[in-house]
């Protein structure tokens, strides 16, 4: 659950620093727009979930250790 978590806060994180911010996926999933503002909010939902994923990623990867290393204590 907390990389999930940690996931989650990353992707609301980035979308909130980048423009469009939360905007762009309204833009993305229910309009047609297109030009700049299309493509910045395209820009703002990849960089959100890539970042994200790399977030869950590495979250899962930390709670994965401390799971090992408190069943090894």
């Amino acid at each position: 659950m907390v990389p999930v978590a940690g996931a989650v806060a990353v992707f609301a994180a980035v979308l909130l620093v980048t423009p469009p911010g939360f905007a762009s996926i309204g833009d993305v999933l229910l309009s047609s727009t297109r030009g700049p503002n299309a493509e910045g909010a395209a820009y703002a939902l990849g960089a959100a979930a890539s970042l994200a994923l790399v977030a869950l990623g590495g979250l899962w990867g930390v709670c994965f250790v401390i799971g090992l290393l408190r069943r090894r204590i």
